[in-house]
């Protein structure tokens, strides 16, 4: 499994501060002059349009010091965030270097440019206002942390849904890992007889769905078994 060191989120610690839209859709830290931004998109605000869940890269439109230096998202020189294959998206950057002046916050809103340019804004990231709408999300350098490199490890599994379930004619086995791998997939009856191998191939690193025909299977209740690397994730499967 993919080991990555955290002390409080995914990809670093976070202390933003009292200036800052305290927003769990958003994680930040330091390595030396680099600042690192993460987005999860499972916490973007409600009200935002459409949806950026999904995309290998997202736009980033941002600016310093409450917008006073802009970089346009489709910039020749703009970042883009990218998917660690569980819909979190990371940039990382040195301010000063990318605006050009001695940012001491950068505001930013995220948008579905590098997958749709001409309708890039039909689907946004931004921040809760807190009353139902939205804002931008914003960060103060001076207030946040060091990056983690070496403590307090936390491993992070690979995620497995099915679904529909109850199946009827047809279900998913909905896949996010970690890290590339060999996945084996095995439907068993409730006496533990196997039933089916489902899938068995090597996998990469993200977001997957495999499709299975449930037609041919008797009603009742199996148990499915999707073993990834050196994790096991079992359930139940309903077939009416």
């Amino acid at each position: 499994m993919k080991k990555i060191y955290v002390t409080l989120f995914s990809f670093c610690c976070i202390s933003l501060g009292i200036n800052a839209q305290n927003n769990a859709a958003i994680s930040a830290c330091l390595n030396g002059s680099d600042l690192s931004i993460s987005f999860d998109n499972s916490y973007n605000c409600a009200a935002a349009p459409g949806s950026l869940s999904g995309m290998a890269t997202i736009g980033f439109h941002s600016g310093a010091d409450s917008w006073s230096t802009v970089i346009d998202w489709d910039a020749p020189t703009a970042l883009q965030a990218s998917n660690d294959g569980a819909d979190v998206y990371t940039v990382t950057f040195d301010p000063s270097a990318y605006y050009g002046v001695a940012a001491s916050t950068v505001h930013f809103v995220y948008n579905m440019g590098p997958t749709d340019p001409a309708g890039a804004w039909a689907s946004e990231g931004k921040d809760d206002d807190g009353a139902g709408g939205c804002a931008d999300f914003m960060v103060d350098i001076a207030a946040l942390s060091p990056c983690a490199t070496n403590v307090n490890e936390v491993v992070l599994n690979d995620i497995v849904t099915v679904a529909p379930n109850p199946a009827n004619e047809n279900t998913n086995f909905n896949i996010i890992l970690r890290n590339s791998k060999e996945v084996r997939i095995n439907l068993f009856d409730l006496t533990g007889k196997l039933i089916d191998n489902v899938s068995n191939s090597y996998m990469t690193k993200g977001v997957h769905s495999i499709s299975y025909n449930t037609s041919t299977l008797n009603s009742g209740i199996y148990i499915f078994q999707v073993a990834s690397g050196d994790e096991v994730n079992a359930g139940k499967l309903i077939v009416k």
